[in-house]
């Protein structure tokens, strides 16, 4: 602003502009990653991996922050631990950015939304996780039930594992069927909360363990001696009760004794022996049920004769008690006990009872083991745990009560705990209409104890809830209280988190109430006797089973379903058949005979049907010993030589009755089978049947005798998880499709077909997966695009496939970076292979693993792969631009881009120990270390060889970009010298972007271009150059247009890559007396 009065005004005018520096290599990597992986710092997961994350770009500044984001790099495995060379999942690019950020502080990474971890292969259906808290009572082998049987004779248990009943299907009546196990078996029913153990006696019926049935399938009393002869009418005595025996034999004894009536004992023969049983109703002394026997002879000799013994003797007894309280069954206790006889052992040591019990947690998505002891009832499970009461047994807590009815049988039922602190139970309902005098009782857990208060009594002296709750608090049961809820329910609690037991003794006042079983919360029950049992110890809902429970798999899962299986139908009479349900094809052949399995996998020719009776005509044989190409299907037919041969199917013939079609048909043998949890249909059943989706080809397009190769079942592809996929949003059409099929979920295969029809099997459908994947990460990403991400180099390592993506998105970013590309990891150092590969004669319709389709000046393409360690120190195969993100990086360390990253002084490769190609049919990696004659051929087709030479290491020797003309953009380093003006321009002339298009203008825009040329002369990026912007190529009508112009034209410095030494042999003295001609006149 102006001075109005004296004074000093200081103004200041920048005018110090001045070009940067180069920027250094910043790559952008696009790579594949397994999903939701663990954080390389060993905890959590790691954020990059994530859904919700893929397809987005970050910068990474170090190999911790990569670990950290994305996870260690995955490099897997064969079973025996040997890496799996070239493996579609492995993750190169993480393993690569790694490398690089080793000897680098920056490099943008993006991460395609595929989850590698789901293809890998396997026979079985993926499933997805269980929801969170979901329960798993595993009753596999990690669960023991801490059965011992015992044996009298030689006072010893034997531990006895049940079989577990998972299905309904073996039972009948709740009981296992007859079918199941064999006399003497146990048996758990884990269809039933309270998992009963069941026995099997020897009528081969199934028996409650401790029930009287039970008691009777062991002997009390057994005689010694098989078929004695006895008197008629001598006498023995059973608890007081005199039996005269009516015959001679022991068969009529057992019908005396049971003639006689006596309460809980029984008797019968076998093997000729008699066998005396009690019950627990036995009454020794004749009056009180005590489980004994006391047996006294009479008249005669029949207690020495049969083999018996008088005394007294005891039922089978099951005692539950921890390992250390042992039973006191032996002879020569006070009370010995018969053989069958159960010691339920109810804590873990010495094999005892140990319930694997676990809980899904969906934050790591695993099942977290709990701990189960086993208690008499809720109250012991109380003192156990809180000497307090209760109220601090933490939410989730488990116990499992082994004698659930409390009359000594054996269970194993799980309670969790439903709530901390106090026990509170509402009522369902809000009013009610109660009958004074009605009366119940009331006890209460106490602290510390195993025994309830004494019952208490409670009479209603009123009709409503409120009286009720009155009532309740006037009982002064100790802890116990009662209130009314604003909503008029009334609440029960105990106040240090106990158990409360009511039962109605006059009238139902608490079922009116509303405190009935049917409360939600699970936290009423039945009791024995009538009782309610309030209690925070809560039945959970769980499954019991040997494997995890699941769900369905999420929408789009990946399957990639390993094995080799070949699901065929075939075009008949204008519908698709099953293949055996043919009897004359448009061949004339009689497929009904052809092998009873379907078609012959085979690695060798079949000179048989797989029944080892004779081939015939229609026979199919799919050629399993090139797993690389696979599928080979040949069809046995008669040649023109009439013979019977096998014959080729072209895989690319969709047209002719001789051709295949590859699609989706069918998945099981019906459309209302769940395609998670169903069985899925044999190969064998399918080829019997013609039922299909409603997605399959229409048949009429195709001429009959044209192969169905069923993609959706067969193995080998990559198939994916639709839920509700044939619904009417998918099948819009009631014309086409009238009815949808009851399973409306489906198996899709989305590793999709070749242009020429031919399907991507194997690790070729795992590959394509990925690719496409990846190819969508570059395609639909707007950060890889935007200016404000200034990188230099793009590389997707071990997917030459990405190539052409990669040069869409440099062009879309005006070509500032550079391109490394791949060559496959398969192609085999020989001059023909890399030849046919880069010239393409497979005529590949894009960059592949078949062919090399692009030509940009912008890429660069590198051969062969590499060998070095993942971090966990296995040796594993990496592609080229693995080594080469590194030595370019390097490179621009020591000079500057415009310097062929190629050579002894910057070309070194530093990180692998090896280079060479990966079998294609073994998969062994072969070390190649790149001969003249290969390279020759390499940079002939415009593929830069990284080699080998002794004393000096493995290094790039290239520098050669893809570009389709002779030019100067034909050599890396102007390549990158083009991409270094192109970024350093845009930058420079930003700043110029709505000033004056005047002469000030243009001279300042003019200035700081040469100083940026000067600064490449001097930096030997180019020998000379020419700004020219002033009113020659400014014109009038460019002016007026808004456009300012800047001609620049460059000298960029060559490398040196053929260098030329001719030595002349001269007489001795001419080169001294000058008669040489110059050197600088050979051409």
């Amino acid at each position: 602003m102006a001075l109005v009065s004296p004074g000093v005004e200081v103004t200041v005018i920048d005018e110090s502009n001045y070009v940067a520096n180069a920027t250094g290599t910043i790559p952008a990597i696009i790579v594949a990653t397994a999903q939701d992986k663990t954080s390389g710092t060993g905890t959590g997961t790691a954020a990059g991996t994530t859904s919700a994350n893929a397809g987005s770009t970050y910068l990474i500044g170090s190999q911790r922050e990569l670990t950290t984001t994305f996870g260690n790099p995955l490099f897997y495995q064969t079973a025996n631990g040997t890496p799996i060379n070239g493996h579609e999942i492995n993750e190169f690019g993480l393993l690569a950015a790694y490398s690089l950020l080793g000897s680098s502080n920056r490099a943008y990474v993006t991460r395609a939304d595929v989850d590698l971890a789901t293809l890998t292969s396997s026979a079985s259906r993926p499933t997805g996780n269980p929801v969170n808290g979901t329960v798993w009572f595993d009753i596999g082998t990690d669960t023991r039930w801490g059965i011992f049987e015992w044996n009298l004779t030689a006072g010893t248990f034997t531990n006895k594992v049940p079989t577990v009943i998972t299905s309904t299907t073996d039972l009948s009546g709740g009981v296992p069927k007859t079918s199941i196990g064999a006399i003497g078996d146990y048996a758990i029913v884990a269809t039933n909360i309270s998992n009963p153990l069941y026995y099997k006696n020897r009528s081969n019926a199934w028996v409650l363990v401790g029930s009287s049935a039970w008691q009777i399938a062991h002997p009390t009393i057994t005689g010694t001696i098989a078929n004695p002869t006895l008197v008629n009418g001598n006498s023995i005595v059973i608890n007081g009760t005199t039996v005269t025996l009516s015959g001679t034999s022991s068969a009529n004894l057992a019908s005396s004794i049971n003639s006689a009536s006596i309460d809980g004992v029984t008797a019968t023969a076998v093997d000729g022996k008699i066998e005396i049983y009690a019950t627990s109703l036995a009454e020794s002394n004749g009056s009180v049920a005590d489980g004994k026997i006391i047996l006294a002879n009479a008249t005669g000799s029949i207690v020495t004769a049969a083999g018996l013994t008088v005394g007294t003797f005891a039922r089978p007894l099951i005692q539950q008690s921890a390992t250390y309280s042992v039973p006191e069954f032996k002879s020569t206790d006070t009370t010995p006990r018969p053989s069958g006889s159960i010691w339920q052992k109810t804590t873990a040591t010495n094999t005892g009872a140990l319930l694997d019990v676990s809980v899904f947690n969906s934050t790591t998505a695993t099942f977290d083991s709990v701990s189960v002891p086993l208690y008499e009832n809720d109250v012991t499970a109380l003192k156990n745990y809180d000497v307090l009461g209760g109220e601090n047994i933490a939410v989730g807590t488990y116990y499992a009560q082994f004698d659930v009815s409390e009359n000594d049988t054996i269970t194993y039922k799980l309670f969790r705990r439903f709530a901390i602190g106090d026990l509170e139970v509402t009522g369902n309902v809000t009013t009610a209409s109660l009958t004074a005098g009605n009366t119940f009782t009331i006890q209460a857990s106490i602290a510390n104890s195993t025994t309830l208060s004494s019952a208490v009594t409670v009479a209603l002296s009123g009709t409503t809830l409120t009286t009720l709750a009155s009532d309740i608090n006037a009982a002064n049961v100790a802890n116990v209280s009662a209130e009314i809820l604003s909503t008029g329910a009334i609440k029960i609690k105990h106040t240090l988190g106990g158990v409360i037991i009511l039962k109605n003794t006059s009238g139902t006042p608490l079922t009116t109430a509303g405190i009935v079983v049917a409360i939600t919360t699970g936290q009423v029950r039945a009791g024995n006797s009538s009782d309610l049992i309030l209690s925070n110890w809560v039945a959970p809902t769980y499954t019991a089973s040997i494997n995890a429970p699941d769900a369905d798999p999420v929408n789009n899962r990946n399957w990639f379903h390993g094995g080799t299986e070949a699901d065929i139908l075939i075009q008949n009479g204008g519908t698709w058949k099953g293949y055996k349900t043919v009897t004359s094809d448009a061949r004339g052949f009689n497929l009904a005979n052809t092998d009873p399995l379907g078609p012959i996998m085979s690695v060798t020719e079949p000179t048989v049907q797989t029944d080892l009776t004779a081939l015939v005509t229609g026979d199919l044989w799919i050629d399993t010993s090139d797993l690389e190409n696979y599928p080979k299907i040949y069809r046995y037919q008669v040649n023109a030589a009439s013979e019977n041969v096998w014959v080729l199917i072209d895989n690319t013939d969709q047209l002719t009755e001789n051709g295949i079609l590859f699609a989706d048909a069918r998945f099981m043998s019906d459309t209302t089978t769940d395609i998670v949890t169903g069985t899925i249909p044999t190969i064998v059943a399918l080829q019997s049947l013609s039922v299909v989706d409603l997605d399959v080809p229409d048949p009429t397009l195709f001429a009959r005798g044209t192969l169905l190769f069923n993609t959706r079942r067969s193995s080998l592809s990559v198939k994916q998880y639709r839920s509700n996929y044939f619904s009417r949003t998918n099948f819009s059409d009631t014309t086409l499709y009238p009815t949808l099929p009851t399973e409306k979920d489906a198996w899709v295969t989305v590793s999709g077909n070749r242009s020429d029809g031919s399907p991507f099997l194997g690790r070729k459908a795992v590959r394509q997966v990925v690719v496409e994947a990846m190819k969508s990460a570059i395609d639909t990403s707007e950060a890889l695009r935007e200016d404000s991400r200034n990188f230099n180099i793009i590389a997707s390592p071990g997917y030459p496939e990405l190539i052409s993506n990669m040069v869409s998105l440099n062009n879309d970013r005006r070509n500032t970076a550079f391109i490394i590309g791949d060559t496959s990891m398969r192609l085999e150092g020989t001059s023909t292979a890399i030849q046919n590969w880069a010239s393409n004669t497979n005529v590949a319709a894009d960059n592949s693993e078949d062919g090399l389709v692009s030509a940009d000046p912008y890429l660069g393409i590198f051969y062969p792969p590499g060998q070095t360690n993942d971090l966990s120190g296995n040796t594993v195969a990496v592609p080229a631009s693995h080594m080469m993100l590194r030595t370019i990086s390097r490179s621009d360390d020591q000079s500057f881009q415009w310097f062929a990253p190629a050579g002894t002084r910057r070309g070194l490769v530093d990180n692998v120990t090896a280079i060479g190609y990966i079998n294609a049919a073994t998969g062994e990696f072969v070390t190649d270390n790149v001969r003249e004659s290969l390279r020759d051929t390499l940079y002939s087709n415009r593929i830069n060889p990284i080699t080998f030479f002794n004393g000096v290491g493995i290094l790039n020797y290239g520098n050669k970009t893809r570009a389709a003309s002779t030019s100067s953009l034909d050599r890396i380093n102007v390549s990158r010298l083009v991409g270094y003006l192109r970024g350093v321009l845009q930058s420079t002339a930003l700043g110029f972007v709505f000033e004056p298009n005047d002469k000030i203008t243009r001279d300042e825009l003019k200035q700081q271009v040469e100083q940026i040329m000067n600064d490449l002369v001097s930096k030997r990026g180019i020998f000379d150059f020419l700004v020219v912007c002033d009113e020659t190529n400014n014109t009038n009508t460019r002016i007026d247009r808004n456009e300012l112009y800047v001609d620049i034209a460059i000298e960029p410095v060559k490398s040196a890559e053929f260098i030329f030494i001719p030595i002349r042999l001269k007489n001795t003295g001419e080169i001294a007396s000058g008669n040489i001609a110059s050197a600088s006149a050979v051409v």
